[in-house]
């Protein structure tokens, strides 16, 4: 029997997310008794794919938590798993279908899957308009690790394809010598939310089956640049509608969107024009910044390329590692800076701190510099801009970057980042 004074409380978070919207989804439902007991009844995980949704009912479990730090704690850490900057996997993988295992047929599959490569690693179409890019692509074997053949469905029918991967060094040092800036694996992810009207009804969509959803997701993919698209379950529905999206309200918008936790919000507003035409206008907000723009057209691929070039341009020149020229640059100005981490409690966090560091695009070696308690700071070398290698670590949510004080311990010949750990 519930107790009188029982709040029912619900709550749900995104434990994690993938290209092209797989993610896990946490539902948990709860009673907050009285005297700051809180019992968990029962949690539900939802697997949420582009082909359909999976959900794995787990056996209720009771958690009493009677101490109020200890209730922040279990949230500070589910809401530290929210969706955030992603690592894309497979940015020096291609597959391509073929008809026969010949050798015309090889070659040119050789071509295509290391062009899609390039574009992939560069997040930009246009790289392959490189002088030495076009030259490299004559001859990818010398940029190959490995090749096989297999059979995957495309399409719903099952074709053979050629599975090939490339050299990263390679691969990278050819795209810097070309002049062009190499997109690591480490990119921020972009909320998407899509409305369309019609017949003067407004709705958010985010189902593959739509065809602008589809020509999305089929060229991020391609591009290798994260989306994450609404869930339009009972919190979105209840946090904004069509409506609120259409007219570009601001804060219903970012209000609905922190749950999501990404980088950068894009909202598009679909419609049919005259004459069949897809009529579509953009909004792609990052950081303190909008841009907006529109385009429409009967050929969804060519309506949605023009999109996918200005979130990757934008990306790019954000979070991209630097050409050989600016990374002259910055060996002018100095490539090494003091990164303080506070609230650092035990081996575990500094072993994850370390990997985490580590891990970053633009970091050539980390070294710690100093600890005193649970701050620990860390000298960082960095191989360009660190502008870049700075944006690049804030897509690490478990670090909080905080207002950047002098500090009587440190000799401040290099740049001092602060963050708390979370």
């Amino acid at each position: 029997m519930i107790h009188n004074r029982a709040r029912i409380l619900s709550f749900s978070w995104p434990l994690s997310t993938r290209l092209n919207t797989n993610f896990w989804y946490l539902l948990g439902f709860c009673w907050w008794m009285q005297g700051g007991e809180l019992t968990i009844v029962g949690f539900r995980l939802v697997f949420h794919s582009k082909d359909s949704d999976y959900m794995t009912l787990l056996c209720p479990k009771r958690l009493l938590l009677r101490q109020p730090a200890t209730l922040l704690f279990v949230f500070a850490v589910m809401w530290a798993n929210l969706a955030q900057g992603q690592t894309v996997n497979g940015l020096y993988q291609a597959s391509v279908a073929i008809e026969n295992q010949s050798t015309r047929q090889v070659q040119a599959a050789k071509k295509t899957a290391f062009a899609s490569v390039l574009v992939k690693v560069t997040g930009q179409a246009m790289s392959l308009n490189n002088a030495k890019l076009r030259q490299a692509l004559s001859a990818p074997e010398d940029y190959l690790q490995r090749f096989s053949f297999a059979t995957q469905v495309i399409d719903g029918q099952e074709k053979a394809v050629l599975k090939l991967t490339f050299d990263p060094l390679r691969v990278n040092q050819l795209i810097t010598t070309a002049g062009m800036t190499v997109w690591g694996a480490e990119r921020a992810a972009v909320l998407v939310w899509l409305v369309e009207e019609n017949h003067g009804k407004q709705r958010i969509v985010n189902d593959d089956r739509h065809p602008v959803v589809a020509q999305i997701k089929a060229q991020s993919e391609a591009r290798g640049l994260p989306l994450v698209w609404p869930l339009l379950d009972l919190d979105d529905q209840l946090a904004i509608d069509a409506g609120a999206l259409w007219g570009l309200f601001r804060d219903p918008i970012m209000s609905a969107s922190l749950r999501y936790q990404a980088d950068a919000i894009l909202i598009g507003r679909v419609y049919k024009g005259g004459q069949q035409q897809w009529q579509v206008k953009w909004s792609f907000w990052l950081d303190n910044s909008e841009q907006q723009w529109a385009s429409q057209g009967a050929n969804l691929a060519q309506l949605i390329t023009p999109l996918q070039e200005r979130l990757a341009t934008s990306l790019v020149a954000k979070f991209a590692l630097p050409n050989k020229s600016e990374a002259a640059v910055g060996l002018a100005v100095g490539q090494q800076v003091l990164v303080e981490i506070d609230q650092v409690a035990n081996l575990a966090d500094y072993a994850h701190i370390q990997a985490l560091l580590e891990g970053v695009s633009g970091v050539s070696h980390v070294q710690l510099y100093a600890a005193n308690g649970t701050q620990l700071v860390y000298r960082l070398f960095a191989d360009g801009h660190l502008s870049q290698v700075k944006s690049t670590l804030e897509l690490k949510r478990r670090l909080l970057p905080v207002e950047n004080e002098e500090s009587a311990r440190l000799s401040l010949t290099y740049p001092l980042w602060r963050y708390v750990w979370r």
